[in-house]
Order: structure tokens, then C-alpha cells, then sequence
């Protein structure tokens, strides 16, 4: 018998939203594929229908995080046109961001924190890239160097004490001076 077409939307989603809360608040190691099923109602061969592992379930739901998190950042910095305008938009999505990501991270092993932070960077590449078009970009580095780079100095700007430190204006000064240095 041929197995019937898996189709976007329904249940599959239904799975997938079940599962990143899970995942986010209980953990890897502590969510089951039976308790993620027992959420949205479902049976073990259902699962099964749709993803063959938990381990493809959980790269769903980071593939889903990501790329809504990432549409999310590109929406933000769509109308910029300028460094300093992005700077402007930067800190408080930064702000909301980390927000969030703190309430998920208290159960997550540490290697699940790095990956997720590793994913997140690697996500922003295509809006950052299409950000220094408009803004005029002509610096010494690839365009796509030169995102990866922005992004990763931004990062580790970002995530140093120092940093968390600063009043506002220092920060959105620190943050000029990278984007200048690019």
C-alpha cells in the first residue's frame, strides 16, 4: 500500500508546536515523542507518518524556529537604509530577543544553547547581506564575508559583560564603530 502524501499545515504543524514547547521548556532529553502526541491528541503512527525520528522532529522545530526568527529580523531591518538607523532598531529587538531566549534556556543543556546560538547567527546572513546592498555597501570583504563577520563581531560585542554593562547611548556607539569598521 503507498503511503499518503504529507502535506504542509494540519496536524504536522500541530506536532512541530507541540514539540518546540516541549523541547524549550522541558528539554531535549526529557521530551518523549508519546508526551509531545499526548499533547496534540495523536497516536505513535501518526508520528510516524510525518517525521521518522525524534531527531528529525527536533531539527523541524529548530528548522521552524529559525526561520521565523529570521523572517522576523528581516522584516525589522527590510526599510533601513542606513547603519545608524539599523543601530536604532538593533538594541530593542536584541532586548525582546534575549527576553525570550532566557525563558527558554533554563532547561536546555548547553550544547543545545550553543547550537541554537550558532543557528541564529548563521540565519541573519541573507537580511544582513541585503542590508549592506541598500546601504550602499563597497568594503574590502565578499558580501557574504562581510555579513558573517558583522554578524559574528556583533555577537561577540553583544554577549560580553561589558556590553550588558553600558548605558544606551554607549551601546548604540559601540555598535556605530563596528558597522563603520566593516
Amino acid at each position: 500500500m503507498a503511503r499518503k502524501p504529507i502535506l504542509e499545515g494540519g496536524k504536522k504543524d500541530e506536532i512541530i508546536a507541540a514539540a518546540t514547547e516541549l523541547f524549550f521548556t522541558e528539554g531535549y532529553e526529557n521530551t518523549s515523542v508519546r508526551k509531545v502526541l499526548s499533547k496534540v491528541n495523536g497516536e505513535i503512527g501518526m508520528f510516524y507518518h510525518y517525521f521518522s525520528s525524534k531527531e528529525e522532529l527536533f531539527e523541524a522545530v529548530c528548522d521552524n524556529f529559525f526561520r521565523q526568527y529570521a523572517m522576523g529580523f528581516g522584516q525589522m531591518i527590510s526599510s533601513l537604509n542606513t547603519p545608524a538607523e539599523f543601530v536604532e532598531v538593533f538594541l530593542p529587538f536584541y532586548e525582546k530577543a534575549m527576553n525570550e531566549y532566557r525563558l527558554l534556556e533554563t532547561n536546555m543543556h548547553w550544547t543545545i544553547r550553543l547550537a541554537l546560538h550558532d543557528r541564529t547567527l548563521m540565519s541573519l546572513i541573507p537580511a544582513v547581506e541585503d542590508l549592506l546592498v541598500r546601504t550602499g555597501y563597497s568594503g574590502k570583504y565578499p558580501l557574504d564575508i562581510a555579513s558573517a563577520k558583522l554578524i559574528a563581531d556583533i555577537s561577540a560585542v553583544i554577549h560580553s559583560r561589558s556590553f550588558e554593562q553600558m548605558q544606551e547611548a554607549e551601546k548604540k556607539k559601540m555598535l556605530n564603530q563596528l558597522l563603520q569598521e566593516i
